[in-house]
């Protein structure tokens, strides 16, 4: 688009661009990133350990006499003299060392499946993510339009109003009618221009809504493309029964918390762990002397049984405190399923009634066309007065803003139903799955 002008995009780039450009969805893959990686760190437990170190020391080699131990039980003799000098000595030592856990009694198992699970969430976290960028893109998509055509009523009323109000002077003129018409169209053709200019503020304001809602820093603006009918694949009238069980199976925001659930699930088990031993298998081989060329090798292997003991008050109030997150959790779960009960059910309300919406109203903007037509044939035959005629213009104005809005109100109602249930349209499915 040129500077300064809105780039004109159809609903289905507009959707695709934000799940390109959308700040909030790469934001939701780095969390799936760091995610795996916690993963594979808890992946790690169930692997063996294997460290090698490798020392030079330059250090004196004075006899320091400890209780028990002094120089007679080296042949040192019982007149032996203590005595320190600064001579020293090159000490090399290399050594390898290998563990391998056993059995931790569910340590490292709990801690694997917890993060697994934590990778579950925040997949789900990313795809709530993306359908609520996908519902905000299409609802403010819809607003556009509906600001657009909300302008277009406002320019209609204008000029109507502006052809009646030069009709009226012409009348007052040709002395036909009083100049009390005159004034009041003329107050009415003020009116409608005013009302013009808030209407074309309104859609400026909603093409950069929908410039945010992409995301794109390069666009300021986007102008819509009416796309006809909301692509919906369910059409008609919705069930509160079946959209909830939709909704308990697709809805991310639900498998999220139930995955979450589950990684407490295994942090109880992991902490649970920590009050039976570990058993674990070592070796270790050891190469030290005062020459590289003179080292004395030593090795050994064993198996060890590490029994906690005085950190079992600790690991009891952690144990708690991770069954008492855990049943938080679940009540959550519990809560978040009568809270879907209840969006769904709006949800449907909402689309039932705009949907029932359409056909009166279409009804009433035939009607305010054809009295209209009628009024305006009453006022240049003589027959009737100004303010009907400016009754009839007002009515009809208000016909086709309630035609607009009712068209908004069942694209919105539609993108709230999807939204509550967890779904994106099929016309959409490409994007989404990217």
């Amino acid at each position: 688009a040129a500077a300064g002008e809105p780039a004109v995009m159809t609903l289905d780039e507009a959707v695709a661009r934000a799940l390109r450009a959308a700040p909030s969805l790469a934001g939701a893959a780095a969390d799936v990133d760091a995610a795996r990686a916690r993963e594979r760190v808890a992946m790690t437990g169930w692997l063996p350990s294997l460290s090698g170190t490798a020392a030079y020391n330059r250090q004196t080699g004075n006899f320091a006499p400890r209780p028990g131990l002094s120089a007679s039980n080296f042949g040192g003799g019982t007149g032996f003299k203590y005595e320190s000098t600064h001579k020293s000595y090159d000490y090399f030592n290399f050594a390898l060392s290998f563990s391998q856990t056993i059995w931790d009694h569910g340590r490292t198992l709990g801690a694997h499946r917890a993060a697994i699970a934590g990778v579950g969430a925040a997949t789900q976290d990313a795809r709530t993510a993306r359908l609520d960028l996908w519902a905000l893109v299409v609802g403010r998509y819809y607003g556009v339009l509906a600001a657009r055509e909300m302008l277009d009523v406002a320019d209609r009323a204008m000029a109507q109003a502006r052809r009646h109000a030069d009709r009226a002077q012409a009348l007052v003129d040709a002395g036909l009618r009083p100049r009390i018409d005159a004034v009041r169209a003329e107050a009415d053709a003020r009116n409608a221009e005013a009302a013009r200019m808030s209407a074309a503020d309104g859609l400026s304001v909603a093409r950069a809504a929908l410039a945010v809602a992409i995301g794109d820093p390069e666009v300021a603006a986007v102008d819509a493309v009416d796309p006809g009918p909301y692509p919906d694949d369910d059409a008609g009238p919705v069930d509160v029964d079946d959209g909830f069980r939709r909704a308990v199976r697709d809805r991310p925001e639900r498998a999220a918390l139930a995955a979450r659930v589950a990684a407490q699930e295994g942090v109880v088990r992991s902490v649970r762990g920590r009050f039976l031993p570990v058993v674990a298998a070592n070796a270790s081989f050891n190469d030290s002397g005062l020459s590289v060329d003179e080292l004395v090798w030593n090795w050994s292997v064993g198996v060890s049984l590490t029994v906690p003991v005085l950190s079992a008050v600790q690991t009891a109030y952690e144990h708690r405190e991770a069954r008492a997150r855990l049943a938080r959790l679940r009540s959550d779960l519990a809560e978040l399923d009568l809270a879907l009960r209840l969006q769904v059910a709006e949800a449907a309300a909402g689309v039932n009634e705009a949907d029932a919406r359409l056909v009166p109203i279409r009804a009433a903007l035939d009607a305010a066309r054809e009295a209209l037509e009628l009024a305006q044939g009453r006022y240049e035959t003589g027959t009737g007065d100004s303010v009907e005629l400016l009754d009839a213009q007002a009515a009809l104005a208000n016909a086709e803003a309630g035609a607009v809005r009712a068209r908004l109100d069942l694209a919105l109602a539609r993108v709230a139903w999807d939204r509550a249930v967890g779904r994106i349209p099929a016309r959409f499915a490409t994007q989404e799955a990217r």
